[in-house]
C-alpha cells in the first residue's frame, strides 16, 4: 500500500504554502501529489493516491477539480459500488449535480446488492445524497430499505447512521418512518 501515516504527513506537510496552477490557488500538496501519480503503475496505489488527492480538493473547496478526480476513479473502477456513491456525494455537493447524483447512487447500490456487499453502506450514502438534494422521496425509500435491511449482518458492511436522522428538516420524513428507524438504531 502506497498510502502510509508517513505519506499522509507528508501531505499535511506540503498544503502551505499554496500554489498557482491552471490559473488556480491549490495547496502545495496537489502538486506534490501529482508527481507521485504520475510515477505508479500498481491500479491499487493509483487509486489510493487519487483519493488523497480528492481530499485535497475537497478541503480546498475546489469542487470542480474533487469532481473531476472522481470522475476518474469511476472510470478506472466502473464495477466498484465505492466509486459510485463517491461520485454520488460529490454531485449532491453541486447545485447542478442533483439528476447525475441520484443516478450514481443508485448505480452505487445496483453493485452492492448484485455483488452481495456494502449493501447498507449504499443505503446510507443513497438516503444522505437524498438529504443533501432535499428529495424526500429518495430519502424515504432509502430508509425503508435500510429498516428493512437492519436484521442482516454481513461482514465488512457498515452499521445504520443516526447522523441521517439528525436534526431533520422540518416535514422532511414521515414521523412514524423516523420512529421505525430510530428504533432500528437503538437495537
Amino acid at each position: 500500500m502506497i498510502v502510509t501515516k508517513q505519506l499522509r504527513a507528508e501531505i499535511r506537510s506540503r498544503r502551505e504554502p499554496a500554489v498557482l496552477i491552471d490559473d488556480k490557488t491549490v495547496p502545495g500538496s496537489v502538486p506534490f501529489l501529482r508527481e507521485l501519480l504520475a510515477t505508479v503503475v500498481d491500479p491499487q496505489d493509483r487509486d489510493d493516491l487519487l483519493g488523497e488527492l480528492a481530499g485535497e480538493y475537497l478541503r480546498a473547496d475546489l469542487e470542480d477539480e474533487h469532481l473531476r478526480v472522481q470522475r476518474e476513479r469511476v472510470a478506472n473502477h466502473p464495477d466498484a459500488a465505492v466509486m459510485w456513491l463517491g461520485l454520488a456525494q460529490s454531485l449532491s455537493m453541486r447545485s447542478d449535480g442533483a439528476a447525475e447524483a441520484r443516478q450514481a447512487a443508485a448505480k452505487g447500490l445496483e453493485i452492492s446488492r448484485r455483488q452481495g456487499s456494502l449493501i447498507r453502506y449504499a443505503l446510507v450514502c443513497q438516503a444522505d445524497v437524498a438529504r443533501r438534494l432535499n428529495d424526500p422521496t429518495l430519502f424515504a425509500q432509502a430508509l425503508e430499505e435500510l429498516i428493512a435491511d437492519a436484521p442482516n449482518q454481513r461482514e465488512g458492511d457498515c452499521g445504520l447512521n443516526a447522523q441521517l436522522v439528525a436534526d431533520l428538516p422540518e416535514g422532511f420524513c414521515a414521523p412514524e418512518l423516523e420512529r421505525q428507524y430510530r428504533q432500528c438504531l437503538a437495537g
